[in-house]
């Protein structure tokens, strides 16, 4: 649905730097076996749940309460499948100083844009 980039604060942690990945609706991914799920709250005040494969730890995605019925898919989880090319950059601000320029086709936003974007995105649903 939408591919982007997030340098906040618990991106960083849980991802040992900025994520990368895609935005979905949960209705449109499905996940079969066992998995574990991990809550801890965010800089927002709200739940995100971390889910993962029990066996190798891997993170399939991650669900934020902030953005009701939303996950995001790390992007080397698709890697085969998609050329993951970012349209959002989100937290700019907060991005590691080792890092360079991230090109974005949207919006680099300086802070939290998901709100908005999301908002558009789930307007746009009919278009997809």
């Amino acid at each position: 649905m939408m591919h982007f980039v997030c340098h906040c604060s618990d991106c960083q942690k849980l991802h040992g730097n900025s994520f990368f990945g895609y935005a979905y609706l949960s209705d449109d991914i499905s996940i079969t076996g066992e998995v574990n799920t991990y809550s801890y709250k965010g800089g927002s005040g709200n739940l995100l749940h971390v889910v993962s494969c029990p066996n190798c730890g891997c993170k399939l995605y991650t669900q934020p309460d902030l953005i009701e019925g939303m996950i995001y898919v790390p992007a080397g989880m698709l890697k085969t499948h998609y050329e993951f090319a970012p349209k959002v950059e989100l937290f700019a601000y907060n991005k590691a100083s080792c890092m360079k320029s991230v090109s974005v086709s949207g919006e680099s936003y300086e802070h939290n844009g998901t709100l908005e974007r999301i908002g558009e995105l789930l307007e746009n649903l009919d278009q997809r």
